[in-house]
This record gives C-alpha cells, structure tokens and sequence, in this order.
C-alpha cells in the first residue's frame, strides 16, 4: 500500500503524513464501489439536467468531430496534434457526434472515481473524498463539457488524474511514461507535469536522481508530441488558431465576463474550492503537488481566453486539498459544507437562465465569487480562533513554575535558564 515518502519538514508534517497513510491503508473494496456509483450516479443526473449544444457545433468541437470523421484529412494546428479522441472515435464507427458524446461522458464519470481514490491517497477520509468527488462533478467548469462534449478535455482529466493518482502511490511510476505518451497525444498540457512529478521525487533543492527519473518519464511523450507536430499534414493557419497574447486575452475576457473579468477563471471553474486548496498549501505533500498549478495558471495567459476551461486542469490538487482543508476544520465545518452544497446546485441557475456556456456567464459568476469571499472569511476566523488557542495554551506553559533538583538537569538544552 500507499507510503508517502517525505523527508524534513515539521513536526505538524510529519503527523500528516502519518494521518494520510493510515487513511491510504483503509481505503476498502466496498468504498471504492461506493464512489463509482457517485460517479456514475452523478454523471447520469447531469446529462438529463444539462442542455447539449446544438449542431453544427463551431469552434474547438467543430474541428475534432471533423477529424474524427475523416482522421486522414488536412486540419489546423494545435487541432492536428490533439488526435487520440478523435481518432478512437472513429475507430469505434457509429455515428461520430453520438460516439463522441459517449466517450465523454465515461471519461468524466471515470475521472470522478479516480479524484475519489487521489484523494483517498493523499489521506482524506471516506467522506470527504466522496465530498470533493461530488464536488468536482457538480462544478461549473466540468458541466461545461456536459454542454459542449466534442472536446479533448475529459480524455485529458481522465489520463491526468491516473497520472497523479499512480506519481502520489509511490509504486509503478513507470506507468506515468505512457499515461504522459496518451496526454501528448490528447492536450499539450502534459509538459507542466514535469513540476510536480520532480517536486515529489525530490528530498532536497537540487535532487539530480529525481530530475533524471522526471525526464526519463516525460521524454517518451515529448517525442510523440514532437512527431505531432510536425509529420500531419496541416491547413495554414488562422488568426484564430494561434495564441493570440496576453492583451487580446485579456480584452476578451473583459468583452465576455464585464467588471468581473478578474475572477471568472476561479469563480466559473471550481469555485469556493480554490480558496479552501490554499489553506492547505501548508502541508508538505500538497505544497509539492501544488507546483502542477504554475503551468495551469501560465497557460491563462500565454495561451488563450477560455480561463476558466483551462483552469479546470487544476482539479487534481484543488479538489483533494480543498478536502483536507473541511476535514481540518472544526468550529466552521458545517458552515463551510454549507457553501459547498451551495456551490454544488449554483451551475442550475445558469441552465435556467440559458448560460450554459463559459464565455458568456450567467447568474453563476457574481454569486460563485460571493461564496470565495465567503470562504475566506470563513478561513480566516478559523484561522484566527486557532491562533488564539494556541497562544493560550503557550502562556499556560510558560506560566508553569520551572522544575529543580534532578529535573532540570534532565530538560534539554536551552530549556533551562
């Protein structure tokens, strides 16, 4: 089973570590079955719900479908190098829109059962890891692909989170060589994988065995993303097809999202979930992972105006820390799963007021940002109360009259004045 190898850190870490490997170890059969038919269960609940969009679907999702239908014919670049779903779709047959759409829809309903056994992993009990599963499943960002299924995102999501779930297991990590050769072929987003891959083989700043084994994992799939970009033949590109800068980006999303412009990629993603992450930045394993949401947060800016779909990508660390972070909590607990299950019903209202699409928010975007300050607010008195706490319990000590005879010998050094 799961050992989570750390070396150094604090005291506090050190009992983390040991809470997360005892709750590695009871992961049982039958909790396992219960989070896939969450997911399942979920999944199903939001393909009745979710509007789909209309064909001729247009835009990134127009051009997949194109390739799944004829994978010999010229198509524009990056579209040319994301091929590996749309090329199983075709070698599935049927028709290519409902193929797709099922192809989806497993992806994410077995994404969903890979974040319960990620978090589980990391050491978040039963409950809560089936809390940041249902979570995940109900956030703004993921129903977006409930909408709008031709895209390669929940192919991709389903092969990152296999890739973290076997890098945190500390067993088989050869396994993350194909898994990163699959996610070459499916999002250019596989590079940023080499962050936390090397963050969590390290034990020390410059760790020289764990850089090797972080490119020996990686170099497979950047010769198959090199040979993607090159070998197909391609059409010449489009103003639309090429990253466009980071003024236009930003000129975009200030177009689609008005003064709110500044919050869309966390509010219309994962929500209050980002917020409850940070305050568990602080824990040895989660800080190592979190270096995963540097390339997530870069690709915003250098690439393109979908933010909130491409901070979705963030969902590994996010989720499974946000988890941690309710599960730490006491005083505020009820509270905070409160906004959760706010969080969680919040994608309706944008149905209902024919929003569905991410570009051009609803209702959701104001209110989602309200329940992040919300959740800051919540964490911060929590905070707040334990830091309190414990300065009581230090006076208290200090307050204590100091031992002697034999006593104060035996303290250690620098105890005794």
């Amino acid at each position: 089973m799961t050992q989570l190898r750390r070396v150094g850190g604090s005291p506090r870490d050190a009992v983390d570590t040991r809470v997360a490997e005892r709750e590695a170890k009871a992961i049982t059969a039958n909790q396992a079955v219960q989070a896939a038919v969450l997911s399942v269960v979920l999944t199903s609940f939001w393909l009745v719900v979710s509007p789909l969009v209309q064909q001729p679907v247009c835009c990134d999702g127009g051009e997949y479908l194109r390739l799944a239908r004829d994978p010999t014919s010229p198509i524009l670049r990056p579209y040319s190098m994301r091929v590996l779903v749309p090329w199983l779709v075709h070698a599935l047959g049927g028709d290519v829109v409902t193929t797709f759409h099922a192809v989806s829809l497993v992806c994410l309903a077995i994404t969903g059962w890979l974040m319960y056994l990620l978090a589980r992993q990391l050491g978040v009990g039963h409950g809560y890891a089936l809390l940041a599963t249902a979570a995940l499943l109900c956030s703004r960002g993921w129903l977006f692909f409930f909408y709008d299924p031709y895209l390669t995102e929940p192919a991709a999501f389903l092969l990152l989170s296999a890739a973290f779930l076997v890098l945190v297991g500390n067993r088989r990590t050869w396994l993350i060589a194909p898994l990163l050769v699959l996610m070459a072929a499916t999002r250019e987003q596989f590079i940023g994988f080499a962050l936390p891959t090397y963050f969590w083989l390290s034990h020390r700043h410059l760790d020289w065995r764990a850089l090797s084994q972080t490119i020996g994992l990686l170099l497979p799939a950047l010769v198959v993303f090199a040979a993607l970009a090159t070998l197909p033949h391609v059409l010449p590109p489009t103003p639309f097809s090429q990253p466009m800068g980071f003024a236009y980006t930003l000129d975009r999303r200030m177009e689609g999202d008005g003064w709110l412009w500044f919050a869309s990629a966390f509010a219309m993603s994962l929500g209050m979930w980002w917020p409850l992450a940070v305050a568990s930045l602080r824990v040895d394993r989660f800080r190592r992972l979190s270096w995963w949401l540097i390339p997530v947060l870069a690709y915003l800016v250098l690439i393109g105006w979908d933010w909130s779909r491409y901070a979705m990508y963030g969902f590994p660390v996010v989720m499974a820390a946000g988890a941690w972070t309710i599960a730490r909590q006491r005083r505020y607990r009820p509270l905070l799963l409160a906004l959760v299950a706010f969080q969680a019903v919040l994608p309706v209202v944008d149905f209902i007021a024919g929003k569905p699409t991410l570009d051009d928010p609803g209702p959701s975007l104001p209110i989602s940002l309200l329940l992040i300050l919300a959740t800051i607010a919540v964490l911060v008195a929590g905070n707040r109360r334990r830091s309190t706490r414990a300065e009581r319990s230090d006076l208290a000590r200090a307050s204590e009259p100091m031992p002697d005879g034999p006593l104060e010998r035996q303290a250690p050094a620098g105890t005794a004045e």
